[in-house]
């Protein structure tokens, strides 16, 4: 273990601030309200209004330690940057992990006990993840998919353990899609590079959910994939906690 990894497993083997993994907050279809007996510590809702695009976001009050301080930092780019409207869509919160979701389809996962990015791969396997949004896609599109999609083999862990792939495929998932037609080639990039992708992945007391796009094109709509905490634990890496 690094110098940074055990002051980050001291940090949270002694900050009573991690005590518990909850959900942070409850989102209503007008209001973000904060859980205060969930004890994700000091939260405020921030938001933006008046001639710019609404906006609503959440903070760390006063960031107690270099996880809270990147989340803020992240969050505060992040209302920079953006010229259109946008709203948090959930908080979770543990000893492990600040993972933060947000309506423009991407989200933040930061790791306590690294002061880093979480990586999905540190606690599933990504190839068991893979073979299971692969059935669910199967069952919600029927047969039609299995068909057009079918693989040849089942997906691996070493398929997600180099790049074959150039980095730039990240920028054209979502909405501005540059190559819109849902050819195999262009379907197994996306496939790959969401599931490696922390900012796809969404941590809650129930599970994880990850935001695959517009897999298939424009036409196909967004695609996503829930995992129970149960089936999370089906593909945990030996001695990961469920939830993280």
């Amino acid at each position: 273990m690094g110098v940074r990894g055990l002051l980050g497993f001291l940090f949270v083997v002694l900050s009573p601030g991690f005590a518990q993994a909850a959900d942070c907050i409850a989102v209503g279809q007008s209001d973000v309200s904060i859980a205060r007996d969930a004890g994700c510590g000091d939260l405020k809702v921030l938001s933006r209004e008046g001639g710019a695009p609404a906006a609503t976001w959440i903070e760390f009050v006063q960031p107690g330690n270099p996880a809270e301080w990147r989340y803020n930092d992240w969050v505060r780019h992040q209302v920079a940057a953006r010229t259109d409207g946008f709203g948090i869509k959930s908080l979770y919160r543990s000893d492990r992990l600040i993972s933060a979701r947000y309506s423009f389809g991407r989200s933040i996962n930061v790791d306590a006990t690294r002061w880093t990015l979480f990586s999905p791969d540190d606690l599933v396997s990504l190839g068991g993840a893979a073979n299971a949004c692969w059935r669910q896609f199967a069952e919600e599109s029927g047969a039609a998919f299995t068909t057009a999609w079918a693989t040849e083999r089942p997906w691996v862990d070493r398929d997600f353990e180099f790049s074959r792939f150039p980095e730039v495929m990240r920028e054209i998932i979502g909405p501005d899609v540059l190559d819109p037609e849902p050819s195999p080639g262009r379907t197994l990039r996306v496939f790959v590079w969401v599931l490696r992708d922390q900012a796809r992945w969404t941590f809650s007391d129930a599970g994880a959910q990850v935001d695959f796009g517009e897999l298939l094109g424009k036409k196909a709509g967004v695609f996503s994939c829930s995992f129970a905490n149960a089936d999370l634990k089906a593909i945990a890496r030996p001695g990961a906690a469920v939830p993280p």
